[in-house]
């Protein structure tokens, strides 16, 4: 009933307003599906640009909103499937998307080995040791100090620590979920976990740092050593950081979630409008990444001036699985830093309601673990501090993409991911571990519900092939699981004329034996595919053949 309803609003609207939906299906082409994006292409040095947060925020919270509120085509689209984005631009024929100088598929699309999650995007050992590290700069002010060291092989890193009264809780969850996240498939730099002492050190020529009333004096060991010794991220008698590699390329500043970078013509496609960053809130809510403001990500060019490009990276991880810079904020993932609907709820309850996120507390015992739960945490309920355009964006089909990548990780391959945290008590390893894969079975379930899993489709030997994510990976029992397919010939605009009558079958299997024959009219072959586990047939997931070669050309769902 409620689809009808939205259905036939829909069209009133249309013929009212007389907009036309811009998120329409392209025609079906016999053309081999494109797995890259070209947007490496030689370009002039953009400039460096880094709005004020200020700014930055007020648009994210004030004009960004109203822009969206006001657009009737996303008015039309919400009413007719619950989702107010269009179809992400940035994706295949097959709903995947595409490797570029933003992403790269990894575990999503091919199989990962523990060691490769838990290796990373290179350089697992961190800071070259053949000789001590030279301190080239300092950072003594705010939450926590950081340093700027050269290491042997001349490589730039960025240690950082924790904050004085929560030793070992920022810089281990950075690495963790700078792990999570290259394995996803985004573009982020070496973080390492690093031991080292003060004979490890040596202080570069010139060094110098600021103290407070005192201003910049020259760096010595003696004052190095007491910055070090104030950070408390002291473990079995040796200092601890986060040691973060320094992008290769010149930075860029950051890029902005919504829009395109002007001076860069590879961006040709708007940031808020692209899948993995709509899905970046699927992703953020696993390990409650709150902090996704545009100053937590870097474009770096890279290659010769006028031979090189933009790549586009995510950066600085230490606000996730629960940890904070300063005091814990129990509404972080649930609320936004100023959000309307529950603060207008909460005056209008007068204190006789009581926000769920009010019994998030860190588990007792555990001082390296934050405010990381998996209960009353709610995958679609999910928020960041700051509005974030591409999470606005998102529709069922992003969202269905970004729980698909997590279904990929298993328990073993997020145990070598806490581990790479270096954790000094086990049960904090447990505990983690056990809140992620509550969490992504949370997350999972969630999408592939809204979604059918009904994925990889092949055509081989006569039969089409296909995986139901769902139970291949555990999240729905295969007892009782039905299947069915019809089929139809149509042409490039997915328009057939006579379907096939429904075939049920408990195998995720197509013969092609009795398809309907082609002709020059209609050279394509639909699959309508739906599956039941005890609560009725889902939605339908699309798969298009070139009925003659068999080729696969495109699923949409």
């Amino acid at each position: 009933m409620v689809k009808i309803l939205r259905a036939g609003l829909s069209g009133l609207l249309l013929t009212f307003a007389g907009f036309v939906l811009a998120d329409s299906l392209p025609p079906l082409k016999d053309t081999p599906v494109i797995w890259f994006a070209d947007d490496d292409k030689a370009i002039a040095v953009p400039e460096y640009f880094e709005p004020g947060l200020m700014p930055y925020t007020t648009n994210s919270y004030v004009s960004r909103p109203f822009a969206r509120f006001f657009h009737p085509g996303r008015l039309i689209r919400k009413i007719d499937s619950g989702y107010a984005g269009r179809r992400a631009c940035n994706v295949n024929s097959l709903g995947e998307v595409v490797n570029s100088s933003w992403f790269t598929n990894r575990i999503g699309l091919y199989p990962m080995s523990v060691a490769e999650v838990a290796h990373g995007s290179g350089q697992i050992e961190g800071p070259d040791r053949s000789s001590p590290w030279e301190i080239i700069g300092a950072k003594t002010s705010g939450v926590t100090p950081g340093f700027r060291i050269r290491d042997g092989r001349g490589d730039v890193w960025l240690l950082k620590f924790d904050p004085p009264e929560h030793p070992g809780l920022t810089i281990r969850s950075g690495v963790v979920t700078n792990l999570i996240f290259y394995a996803i498939g985004y573009n982020v730099p070496v973080d390492r976990v690093v031991e080292f002492d003060l004979e490890d050190l040596i202080v570069g020529e010139g060094a110098v740092m600021k103290l407070p009333r005192v201003g910049e004096v020259p760096m010595t060991i003696a004052n190095l050593d007491s910055v070090l010794q104030s950070t408390g991220s002291i473990f079995n008698g040796h200092f601890q950081a986060l040691a973060s590699k320094y992008l290769f390329g010149k930075p860029l500043g950051p890029f902005n979630d919504q829009g395109l970078r002007e001076d860069d013509p590879n961006d040709i496609i708007n940031h808020e409008d692209r899948r993995e960053l709509r899905a970046l809130k699927v992703f953020s809510s696993w390990v409650n990444h709150f902090d996704t403001k545009m100053h937590n990500s870097l474009d770096m060019y890279v290659g010769t001036p006028g031979q090189g490009y933009v790549k586009h990276h995510l950066i600085d991880f230490a606000s996730t699985l629960g940890a904070f810079g300063g005091e814990p904020v129990q509404r972080y993932g649930y609320e936004t830093g100023f959000d309307v609907g529950p603060i207008t709820g909460r005056f209008l309850a007068l204190g006789l309601h009581e926000d769920p996120w009010v019994n998030v507390h860190r588990p007792e015992g555990l001082s390296e673990v934050g405010l990381f739960v998996a209960d009353p945490f709610e995958p679609e309920k999910w928020k960041p501090d700051i509005p974030h355009s591409g999470m606005a964006e998102m529709t069922a089909e992003d969202g269905y993409w970004g729980a698909k990548i997590i279904s990929a990780f298993s328990r073993e391959q997020i145990k070598a991911m806490v581990l790479s945290g270096k954790y000094q008590d086990p049960m904090a390893v447990d505990y983690l571990v056990d809140i992620l894969c509550q969490r992504r079975d949370k997350i999972v379930r969630y999408w592939f519900s809204e979604v059918p899993p009904l994925d990889f489709f092949q055509s081989l030997d006569g039969v089409v092939k296909y995986s139901d994510l769902g139970a291949e990976r555990g999240y729905f029992s295969e007892e009782g699981t039905q299947y069915r397919y019809r089929m139809c010939a149509v042409n490039s605009n997915r328009e057939g004329e006579s379907w096939s009558q429904w075939q049920e079958s408990d195998l995720t299997v197509i013969p092609l034996q009795k398809a309907p024959e082609p002709n020059a009219q209609s050279p394509f072959l639909a699959l309508e595919c739906q599956v039941n586990r005890g609560q009725g047939w889902s939605d339908s997931v699309m798969a298009y053949l070139v009925a003659q070669s068999g080729r696969l050309v495109a699923v949409h769902r």
